[in-house]
């Protein structure tokens, strides 16, 4: 009878896990400013941002990951230090929504995070995505079950780890009457293309405001061109933009992604440096405008409904430049009554649902063929 017993409990148990519908997505961009975090509930059929929080990263642990990505050198030490701080800065951010949501019973709910990305090379002969932010460590300290490095099974089975995103686009904002296009802005932008019968293709386009973060930072002494108010009073810088869009990424066809390990400050060119402040990131702006743009002409996808989301969505000349090369109005997320803000850490959520349910991803393969693959590592602490 015993034994039956803990079988039946056993069984009853994993039907729980398999229900639960309360995910906790958990996200630190390119950007590296701070971590978004939403609780969401998921459904076959519905997916529910329940509350979004974001808690600032602090400057000298987004300086120390910064230079790390930058110059492309850590000490050993440095590096198993700089992980469990960013561990840390993840588990404050997951405990926070925990506590002003009142959830009591934290070990019902699963964390999907994204960690901090600080190398992405998918390129390379032996190409990997490396992200640090130990989930143990928001596992020991949440009490909730923590999904992790969704990117390098997608490379393993062929694809380039990023953008994770696309998929998710297409669950959240599928219209059954009208295609659409969702542009995420974040350090790095990407878009998805989402048909009308649920179908989709989504790919990264190159900086999004990686390179005016920069420059603001590095010179200005800003952390970055507030509504795009500096920019807006600059003037193009035509020859600059030109040699910027001819480096290979921006030639490379089809699915592809990006980080900073190419868009960062010294990407920009050093005969740009020397102009003025306004014509520097007005010249940024338009690279950012204009590959997203070109991106999207060049794969030839309808562009009537537009939305973005992410950081970028608040720079207002930005978006007036890339209303411009799209020929159409934009709106962000708002207009469809979602945070901007909240949808890549909802994405995190959601993989964590499916990670949790055994449900596979897709894998986009450049050649376009989409295989299925189970992304995430599982860390519990009880």
């Amino acid at each position: 009878y015993g034994d039956h017993r803990d079988l039946h409990l056993s069984l009853r148990r994993q039907r729980q896990m398999c229900i639960r519908d309360r995910y906790i997505g958990a996200m630190s961009g390119t950007s590296h400013d701070a971590v978004d975090v939403s609780l969401i509930s998921v459904t076959k059929k519905n997916i529910k941002l329940e509350a979004f929080d974001s808690i600032k990263i602090p400057k000298n642990l987004s300086d120390d990951i910064s230079n790390t990505i930058t110059n492309n050198l850590i000490s050993l030490s440095d590096l198993g230090v700089l992980n469990k701080k960013v561990g840390l800065i993840f588990a404050k951010a997951v405990s926070r929504i925990i506590d002003k949501n009142v959830i009591k019973n934290p070990q019902n709910i699963a964390v999907g995070i994204s960690g901090q990305t600080i190398r992405h090379e998918p390129n390379i002969k032996n190409n990997f995505s490396m992200q640090i932010g130990d989930p143990n460590i928001i596992s020991a300290q949440t009490g909730t079950t923590v999904i992790s490095d969704f990117r390098n099974m997608h490379i393993a089975k062929g694809g380039e780890g990023a953008p994770l995103v696309p998929e998710f686009h297409a669950q959240l904002f599928r219209s059954k009457k009208v295609s659409r296009v969702i542009i995420n802005i974040g350090g790095i932008s990407n878009y998805t293309f989402i048909k009308s019968d649920g179908s989709y293709f989504g790919t990264d386009t190159g900086p999004g405001n990686a390179l005016m973060d920069a420059y603001c930072l590095n010179v200005l002494g800003l952390d970055f061109d507030r509504n795009g108010a500096i920019a807006q009073k600059g003037n193009i810088l035509d020859k600059e933009l030109k040699k910027m869009l001819s480096k290979p990424f921006f030639k490379r066809k089809g699915i592809k992604s990006t980080g900073k390990e190419l868009f960062n400050f010294n990407f920009i060119p050093k005969n740009l440096l020397k102009q003025d402040k306004k014509d520097v990131l007005a010249t940024l702006t338009e690279l950012t405008a204009i590959s997203i743009s070109n991106a999207i002409k060049k794969a030839g996808h309808d562009v009537k409904n537009i939305y973005v989301c992410g950081g970028g969505s608040n720079n207002k000349t930005l978006m007036k430049r890339l209303s411009y090369h799209l020929d159409t109005k934009i709106n962000s997320t708002t207009a469809l009554g979602l945070n901007p803000q909240a949808i890549e850490s909802m994405a995190f959520g959601w993989l964590a649902y499916r990670r949790i349910n055994n449900i596979p991803s897709d894998v986009r393969l450049k050649n376009n063929r989409v295989i299925k693959a189970l992304l995430g590592s599982v860390s519990k602490s009880i």
